[in-house]
């Protein structure tokens, strides 16, 4: 198949994606779906990989569609394995979520993380949210006319299939997602805080979660937001039940038990870095505030802090970097 992340475009992934979406009859996907009994708990805590040793299931270095059949939905998603990847060395897996309206195939574009998973060695998974009440795809996280899918239950069901079939660093799971996907990031830190190791949302719409948000241990969280957003305003937007941006992350500088902060501890022309710490275990709070920026994935570029040596990173750069500083802890059964 082609590789996306090189800008091609594979009409039949196109169609074969959202066919599968709207459950429509489609022909054989590139990826053997799961087996026809999907997980019906969500799995919250780290689990093995039965995957490692096993022949790759797509030629590395190549970005293919593949399905999980879940509830009754056929769920599909994008999985781009790095072009260096050995079946029985265990690789981190970065989850990237699209915004509303947008699809897995835009976000694999809008990050540019395959060409990173390749430079890096991490298994990069482009998830698709399905169509909601409003006609456009998205997540559930209980903002109004999103989805009324188990989107949690989903991305465990993905997992415990990405670690069926690839051999998947069960300490090193990651999420990040841009605006709704943003959304579904911080859902994730909410729910799934004992299975993923950190959390990166850009541009996010964080509504409240529909029963609170109670992870299990502190999290590492790290966020980028234009102050000139006119779609997730930094300052909020009551109505449509977003909270400032500073307040939301306060929450979770609270929920992490940071002691201190914020303090400003970057800044370039354009963009300040902000972070709470002093937090309990190895979490901390950061966000990097672009001023001027619109709704966008970060288009500036940051000077990797610490070290003498100055060197350059996008946005997606940069996350991966906070993601290597912060694996889950602990063992597994």
């Amino acid at each position: 198949m082609h590789n996306m992340s090189k800008g091609g475009t594979n009409l039949w992934c196109i169609f074969g994606a959202f066919c599968a979406l709207l459950a429509a009859s489609c022909s054989s996907s590139p990826l053997p779906s799961r087996t026809p009994s999907p997980e019906a708990t969500i799995v919250i805590t780290p689990i093995s990989s039965a995957g490692c040793g096993k022949p790759v299931p797509t030629p590395p270095g190549e970005t293919v569609y593949g399905t999980v059949f879940l509830g009754g939905l056929i769920r599909t998603y994008l999985l781009h394995i790095p072009s260096g990847y050995q079946a029985n060395s265990s690789e981190a897996v970065v989850l990237s979520f699209h915004g509303h309206g947008s699809n897995a195939f835009q976000q694999e574009r809008r990050s540019g993380m395959s060409l990173l998973s390749d430079q890096q060695g991490f298994i990069a998974v482009y998830p698709q949210g399905v169509v909601g009440p409003d006609g456009q795809t998205g997540w559930a996280t209980g903002a109004l006319n999103r989805p009324r899918v188990n989107d949690v239950l989903f991305v465990s069901d993905l997992l415990n299939h990405l670690q069926a079939i690839l051999c998947v660093d069960p300490h090193r799971i990651y999420a990040t997602g841009f605006s709704n996907g943003g959304g579904m990031t911080n859902v994730l830190a909410c729910t799934l805080a004992g299975r993923l190791a950190a959390f990166a949302p850009v541009s996010g719409a964080y509504p409240p979660y529909p029963g609170g948000c109670h992870p299990v241990r502190p999290v590492p969280l790290l966020e980028f937001h234009g102050t000139a957003d006119p779609i997730v305003p930094y300052s909020g937007n009551a109505r449509k039940g977003y909270p400032p941006i500073l307040t939301w992350l306060q929450g979770w500088a609270t929920r992490d038990g940071c002691t201190m902060g914020p303090t400003v501890f970057y800044k370039q022309v354009n963009v300040t870095g902000l972070e709470w710490t002093n937090c309990q275990g190895n979490a901390i709070v950061i966000q990097y505030r672009i001023s001027g920026e619109g709704h966008v994935w970060p288009r500036a570029t940051f000077n990797k802090p610490g070290g003498t040596a100055v060197s350059s990173l996008s946005a997606s750069a940069l996350i991966w970097s906070f993601f290597q500083q912060h694996p889950l802890s602990g063992t597994f059964r």
